[in-house]
């Protein structure tokens, strides 16, 4: 007997009782949206893209792949969520390996909630005295909770004020594989 099969029972009950947000072809079409603007302004530059894990992962492969300019990639990670469904405090698990100083940083993660992790992100980004530092979000949450809206530079999607996974989004740890974007019903 696997171990998981009451659990996989329980989340494909999640599933099926969850509301699509964004069909895989808006998720796309917002991602081309992204990476033309991102294109536009990084034309002339050698860009570092820093992939904020985990849930960055899908967001940045897909954008990165319609970069046209010459970039070199790293991640960071830090989160506040780990598999739970309410953020926590901050944990700090991996700096980039690449050095930061004097580059044009581009950091590329799954959502803007309340915006605690991307500030610190973009703090720690300053303190290795970067040229310059701008966000990439897949989507950003709509509610007035945000401390630092401004930092969301580039957003795909707006979401509803309710807890999205999908597209590197996850439920407890699962679901980041999704190609849509879905919402808990409650």
């Amino acid at each position: 007997m696997n171990p998981l099969d009451g659990e996989s029972s329980d989340l494909n009950q999640i599933l099926s009782s969850a509301t699509l947000i964004y069909s895989e072809a808006e998720v796309d079409a917002a991602v081309s949206q992204l990476a033309d603007k991102i294109n536009a302004d990084y034309a002339t530059t050698t860009p570092l893209v820093l992939c904020v894990m985990n849930g960055g992962l899908i967001a940045t492969a897909k954008i990165v792949s319609q970069l046209c300019m010459p970039i070199q990639m790293d991640y960071i990670h830090a989160t506040r969520y780990g598999h739970s469904t309410s953020g926590q405090s901050l944990n700090w698990i991996a700096d980039p390996k690449s050095p930061l100083r004097g580059r044009d940083v581009i950091l590329i993660d799954d959502i803007l909630d309340e915006g605690i992790t991307l500030q610190a992100l973009f703090d720690f980004c300053e303190s290795e005295q970067v040229a310059s530092v701008k966000a990439a979000l897949l989507v950003k949450k709509d509610h007035d909770r945000c401390l630092a809206p401004e930092l969301g530079q580039y957003v795909g999607l707006t979401v509803p004020d309710k807890y999205v996974f999908g597209c590197g989004m996850d439920y407890k740890g699962y679901f980041r594989n999704l190609p849509a974007i879905y919402a808990l019903e409650s």
